[in-house]
């Protein structure tokens, strides 16, 4: 890997590890979780097509902030690597 490569990753899981931490984006996401979760409940036991739909965003938003981790670790991987 390359030093501009390393340096890309690093601006990268610099800027991801800022959006994780943002009090602006977790109070954003945590919103919008406990909306869809109250979507949910809210659904009439035959609605099984909106539940899921409804269970497919929240699991959309959990992967959304996944790849924001991913991308730290990749980064934190690289760094190991460059060091053995």
């Amino acid at each position: 890997m390359t030093d501009q490569d390393l340096g890309e990753m690093a601006t990268t899981a610099a800027a991801a590890s800022e959006m994780l931490n943002s009090a602006v984006f977790n109070k954003a996401f945590e919103h919008m979780n406990r909306g869809i979760i109250e979507q949910i409940l809210a659904t009439p036991p035959e609605a099984d097509v909106e539940r899921e739909r409804l269970y497919s965003m929240f699991k959309a938003g959990q992967m959304f902030v996944q790849q924001f981790a991913g991308l730290i670790n990749n980064y934190e991987l690289a760094t190991q690597e460059e060091v053995v």
